[in-house]
């Protein structure tokens, strides 16, 4: 991840190239130290600024950690707004499948930087604990729903949203899962784990409500 931004609603500053460097840093500690280890001295030193540094744009951990929230969001935001962007249209005899396979090619990227899926994943469980962060990350989630039912939708199924938020809630589980396979089989683990869901999810029966 390497670029800021913000899916929030209100109108909120840029990031300055001395915060985007200092969010970075904070990334990789959160992706080899957890959310334990980030501190603003930690960040400092991941980022190779003087002492001092990290605490002078974000005062308290709090203020870090809703930074951390807008950034990390707004990356994945973008991406998957380009992964949506490039979806293949409809095709009535490969159904799905190639809408799949460019969800696959994303989100193998992810795959391939630890430190900012793990990063994703401390923060997912934090705005569990911390409420206010939700109002940064949760948008981006909404975004990967929409373009899930996108996809559901290809297959004319009913209830498309339900199917798109089992979707995409099984896929976080499946990230992570993916993360202690070996470097060889991830993408092929993820891509055959993917069919598998979303095939599974998406042609399931569900009750009329």
């Amino acid at each position: 991840m390497t670029a800021g931004g913000t899916t929030e609603t209100t109108q909120v500053e840029p990031f300055t190239a001395r915060q985007e460097q200092l969010l970075t840093a904070a990334v990789q500690v959160v992706g080899e130290s957890g959310l334990r280890g980030l501190t603003h001295r930690a960040v400092d030193r991941q980022a190779e600024v003087p002492e001092g540094t990290c605490s002078v744009s974000f005062r308290t951990r709090l203020a870090l950690l809703t930074a951390l929230s807008r950034y990390v969001a707004g990356n994945l935001s973008d991406q998957i707004e380009a992964m949506g962007a490039v979806l293949p249209e409809p095709d009535e005899e490969a159904g799905a499948d190639p809408a799949i396979d460019a969800a696959v090619e994303l989100l193998s990227g992810w795959l391939r930087f630890p430190a900012g899926l793990i990063c994703m994943a401390e923060l997912g469980l934090e705005m569990i604990r911390t409420p206010s962060l939700r109002t940064a990350f949760q948008p981006w989630r909404a975004h990967m729903v929409d373009v899930v039912q996108g996809i559901v939708e290809r297959g004319h199924k009913t209830q498309p949203r339900m199917r798109a938020e089992a979707i995409v809630a099984s896929l976080e589980g499946v990230l992570i899962s993916a993360l202690v396979q070996e470097h060889a089989v991830r993408d092929d683990y993820l891509r055959e784990t993917l069919m598998l869901v979303v095939h599974g999810l998406a042609d399931m029966e569900l009750p009329e409500h």
